[in-house]
């Protein structure tokens, strides 16, 4: 019984203590002007500054997506995500640096926002440089002209 009770303790301390939060120094480089049909790309360079990062993913945070606005070519060593409006770009480990070049032609015509936040695509799903306020994001703005 006192066994058991020391292990629902133990539980429920380790529950409360803050584990050490996901940092970064983050990079981006984006066309920003394209024609339908023209050759775009999106690069991040990350190094990762704090603990390991398991399925580091490059998150939409607008309504603007990059994958949906263009046919992706090369993800660049990072695969699609859909249903995390991310690119899910593996794991990435303390201290390592990653660069992630992703090709694609552009599709639709329009102008478009975009909002990118590093975040762990499994749980807890924590941020990258997160923030009382919200994860530090890149943001950028694209043209694709039509043909």
């Amino acid at each position: 019984m006192r066994l058991g009770k020391l292990v629902g303790l133990v539980l429920l301390v380790s529950g409360c203590t803050n584990p050490v939060p996901l940092t970064a120094a983050v990079q981006t480089a984006a066309t920003q002007s394209v024609a339908v049909g023209g050759r775009a790309q999106l690069v991040v360079q990350v190094t990762n500054t704090g603990p390991p990062i398991a399925h580091l993913g490059l998150v939409f945070m607008t309504a603007d997506k990059w994958y949906e606005h263009h046919a992706v070519s090369d993800p660049g060593g990072c695969s699609v995500a859909p249903d995390a409006s991310a690119f899910d770009c593996g794991d990435l480990g303390a201290g390592a640096t990653a660069s992630f070049t992703i090709v694609g032609t552009a599709t639709d015509a329009g102008s478009f926002h975009y909002e990118l936040a590093l975040r762990e695509l499994v749980r807890p799903f924590d941020y990258v440089n997160d923030h009382p306020s919200g994860a530090d994001v890149q943001t950028w703005d694209e043209t694709i002209m039509p043909k």
